[in-house]
């Protein structure tokens, strides 16, 4: 990986190397890089912190539940448009607990709304989701976002952020 020079001053950014999975490379080129080509506002920041409404984290906590790719891709227009009146940033996607069962644990969710990957135990997590999964196991977190400035915030099952 290679060290991108810190966007606020108070912390480093990396950004992602050729390991990094296809559909969070096509995400990271929809909405900003991680390598800097978009900078994060400090309101951005502050509104990574705000509490996630409960119908969001409902929404999020149902994704493999839904039998139809049409009910999916309904939910998932509405959840993106959740994080962009928001207004915490470019974001990337969500890792985090698969409820299909043994054997996965996790997955990757992106904002174009395809849960593009589930992962088995002993799966390696591509950039720039693998610094997230080990947050996203906890069972203190319902998931993780990733933001394309490399942030990763922990979500609560209650809508709170960890930032």
């Amino acid at each position: 990986m290679s060290e991108v020079p810190p966007s606020h001053g108070f912390r480093r950014v990396l950004a992602p190397d050729t390991s990094m999975g296809d559909a969070a490379q096509a995400a990271l080129r929809d909405r900003g890089s991680v390598s800097g080509s978009r900078t994060t506002t400090q309101l951005e920041v502050r509104k990574r912190g705000t509490l996630r409404s409960q119908e969001l984290m409902q929404a999020i906590a149902s994704l493999d539940t839904h039998p139809s790719a049409e009910a999916v891709a309904k939910i998932m227009d509405w959840i993106r448009e959740e994080y962009d009146a928001r207004g915490g940033g470019a974001l990337v996607g969500l890792l985090g607990r698969c409820y299909l069962g043994p054997p996965y644990v996790d997955h990757v969710m992106t904002t174009s709304g395809e849960i593009c990957e589930h992962y088995m135990p002993a799966d390696t997590v591509p950039l720039p989701y693998g610094a997230a999964r080990s947050l996203a196991a906890s069972p203190a977190y319902l998931f993780v976002e990733v933001y394309t400035d490399g942030a990763v915030v922990p979500i609560r099952p209650d809508g709170t952020a960890v930032v």
